[in-house]
């Protein structure tokens, strides 16, 4: 049961001016994606600032809600209600016997 709806944003590219290729968000891209969100840890760094960090676990389906196939990597932002988290590492997909079933992939939220 995947109940969450949240949205996978993607950068688009631009080159800077020393010709290399750098992540644009304001030419991002989104898919909505039905998920299971589930926060694995909550800690609180307050070493020169007070800082809250979480580290979540999405499930969700391989297909985006409109039916396109869904990609997610390591540069990628998932945005659920107010939270904005960044992908850890590639996700990790759990297959059936004929094709991918869904992803499991670690987010990491840092606020302060």
């Amino acid at each position: 049961m995947l109940p969450h709806l949240v949205d996978v944003e993607h950068p688009g590219s631009t080159t800077d001016r020393y010709g290399n290729s750098v992540a644009d968000w304001s030419a991002s891209t989104h898919a909505e994606v039905a998920a299971w969100m589930q926060q694995n840890t909550g800690a609180e760094d307050a070493d020169q600032r007070e800082a809250l960090i979480g580290e979540w676990l999405m499930i969700c389906n391989p297909v985006a809600v409109d039916g396109t196939p869904l990609t997610v990597h390591g540069s990628a932002r998932v945005h659920w209600g107010e939270l904005t988290f960044e992908v850890i590492g590639p996700p990790g997909p759990a297959y059936t016997p004929d094709e991918v079933h869904h992803y499991e992939i670690r987010l990491k939220t840092v606020e302060g």
